[in-house]
């Protein structure tokens, strides 16, 4: 039975070969293949290798025939691309250490044997916090279930403390939400929702959430759901700080035109302010970081007058500090 089993996977064995050992360097001929084969505990023949390769090639995989043996020609990703892919993982702060490894691992595995060498060589994981919540895969899961199945989640929400630990915010206070869509932004996963007690849209970071969980209720706020944008809602809110959504008018030095237009858009409208300054319409979430970015860059509100002193103010307070 052994025998039959293996003959039975000997194809899939083949392909797994060609994937992970072979690249137009490292050609697999026939005599070769059949020894990994025997191996992995399959009996195999020249022939019935020269058959099963005319068969992948007929299922329309890329196996090249070349003068020392066969190879995969072409790969899903390119060499580009999969450092791009390990890259990000690398920078998601919301991936713990131990994962972001298990991920690049898995990334690598995608090259051939000589890029997977060079892909190793290239990358560099950076130490991240031990606190990385390990479920947080187990939670975005739990987020598109409720996406596909129309359904309410149900979460707790954690919140650090002065003695640098996590604890749930509110005493564990259990959050009912109607997610609308997952988002990134400084490098953290963020859910989007409507937030049944508020009956308003709120986000969460998605590596605070913790006991996740699929309600069998259907989700609410369909119209405020519905008239979202990501786009917009990540240039609204600076750095995912929640804030009262207001129409103001920012003026700034002229040199930093690419600055403004890379945060909230080639969209808005601008318009000359004499020879050295620009003023820009934004719609934003009002917040202190949203006052802090203005500080940083040296820009100021000019409009709405309430919105200028309150703008003010907050400059005053931190002088008074």
């Amino acid at each position: 039975m052994p025998h039959v089993g293996g003959q039975k996977l000997k194809i899939l064995n083949e392909y797994q070969i060609l994937m992970t050992e072979s690249d137009e360097n490292h050609q697999i001929n026939a005599i070769e293949m059949t020894r990994r084969l025997q191996e992995r505990g399959i009996p195999a023949e020249r022939k019935t290798v020269y058959k099963d390769m005319s068969t992948l090639i007929d299922a329309g995989i890329d196996v090249v025939k070349g003068e020392k043996g066969y190879y995969i020609g072409s790969r899903v990703f390119e060499l580009a691309e999969l450092k791009l892919l390990v890259d990000a993982v690398g920078a998601s702060k919301f991936i713990s250490q131990k994962k972001t490894k298990e991920l690049v691992d898995k990334i690598t595995g995608l090259a051939s044997i000589d890029e997977a060498a060079q892909l190793s060589r290239q990358v560099v994981v950076p130490e991240k916090a031990s606190s990385g919540n390990e479920k947080i895969f187990y939670t975005i899961d739990v987020i598109y279930q409720c996406l596909d199945n129309d359904r309410k989640m149900s979460f707790k929400y954690q919140e650090w403390t002065v003695t640098k630990e996590m604890q749930p915010r509110h005493g564990g206070k259990t959050y009912v939400v109607s997610p609308a869509f997952l988002l990134r932004n400084d490098e953290n996963y963020y859910l989007v929702a409507f937030d049944d007690d508020s009956r308003q849209i709120r986000h969460y970071r998605v590596d605070k959430m913790i006991s996740a969980a699929m309600t069998s209720e259907e989700r609410s706020g369909a119209e405020e759901r519905a008239s979202l944008n990501p786009q917009e809602y990540v240039k609204q809110h600076i750095s995912m700080f929640a804030g009262e959504e207001r129409v103001v008018t920012i003026r700034f030095e002229k040199r930093l035109i690419g600055v403004v237009l890379d945060k909230f858009g080639k969209e808005i409208d601008v318009r000359p302010d004499g020879v050295d300054y620009i003023k820009a319409r934004i719609s934003v979430a009002i917040s202190p970081q949203f006052y802090g970015w203005l500080t940083g860059v040296g820009a100021t509100i000019c409009f709405p007058e309430a919105e200028e002193e309150k703008f003010k103010e907050y400059l005053r307070k931190i002088l008074d500090l």
